[in-house]
């Protein structure tokens, strides 16, 4: 018993030495062109954190992160021992955005930047953001190739010119192209809606068969492609932090997305949502974590 603690306490120093020099030499230039620094600096490790993660609707050739963004999704990580959630925001939410009057939530990043979009995403959900990290369709891409693809099942035929999704019912393990393409998919019953549920279920399948020791052997490509295709306010110790729970939790994560319905307004589709509904529907997912 003492010999196989000892063996996996050897193990996991040596991973995060390991982890430390990789990142420290693969880092140099690291917070060129980053997002607005948050007043917060480190994040606890054991404490409940919540990041937002935008991926931006913008040309694979651009490079400028000035799109809309196309996907919202938070991720929860709740105090130690508690269950983790990705909380999901339709893109197409009706918020009235300072100085630009009623607008989908998706356009507050063009107006005001994060901090716009952290300021909807509070007085919607009532959650503080701590980190953010948009991702650009190319850098998405790269990540899911580097981690050597990413084992999906899908349940209905996907077939969408626009998005580049051909997937009948079944088992794949699906490259950045693919993903990409499954992500991003309208063509099913509940349009947007269903695509937020597969970006939910894609991003919960890399954390549970991704997060893992030998992700440090790739460690250097990851840090050269979220150099080049993200902006982040994420710093080191922030990374060492979050890897470690990650790495060592059980990966058993809720997905939900806030309640909403649907209106159309001026010839405009929205989805509506109630503040003191979405906070109440979230309670159960964020415990303590909100306050």
């Amino acid at each position: 018993m003492n010999k196989a603690r000892g063996c996996f306490i050897t193990i996991v120093v040596l991973f995060f030495i390991s982890l430390i020099v990789v990142l420290v030499i693969a880092l140099p230039s690291w917070g060129a062109d980053e997002l607005e620094p948050t007043a917060q600096s480190g994040l606890s490790l054991f404490g409940s954190r919540d990041l937002l993660f935008l991926g931006l609707d913008e040309r694979e050739t651009s490079d400028e992160f000035k799109g809309r963004t196309d996907t919202i999704i938070i991720f929860h990580i709740g105090r130690w021992g508690e269950v983790d959630t990705l909380i999901s925001i339709p893109r197409d939410t009706r918020v009235d955005l300072e100085g630009h009057g009623w607008n989908k939530i998706n356009a507050a990043y063009v107006y005001g930047g994060n901090a716009m979009l952290k300021q909807e995403i509070n007085e919607l959900t009532g959650i503080e953001i701590d980190r953010t990290m948009l991702l650009n369709f190319e850098g998405f891409k790269k990540v899911i190739d580097i981690l050597g693809g990413v084992e999906i099942t899908v349940e209905e035929p996907l077939h969408d010119p626009l998005s580049g999704a051909n997937f009948d019912p079944g088992t794949y393990l699906m490259d950045g192209e693919q993903a990409l393409s499954f992500a991003r998919c309208r063509a099913t019953a509940k349009g947007d809606l269903d695509r937020i549920g597969r970006q939910q279920v894609l991003l919960n399948e890399i954390i549970k068969q991704k997060l893992n020791l030998s992700i440090i052997t790739k460690a250097p490509e990851l840090i050269e492609v979220l150099n080049e295709e993200t902006r982040s306010d994420f710093d080191l110790g922030d990374f060492l932090s979050i890897g470690f729970v990650l790495l060592f939790s059980n990966n058993e994560i809720n997905r939900v997305t806030i309640p909403t319905k649907a209106a159309n307004i001026e010839g405009i589709s929205y989805l509506i949502a109630d503040e003191a509904e979405v906070k109440s529907f979230l309670a159960e997912y964020l415990g303590n974590g909100s306050e």
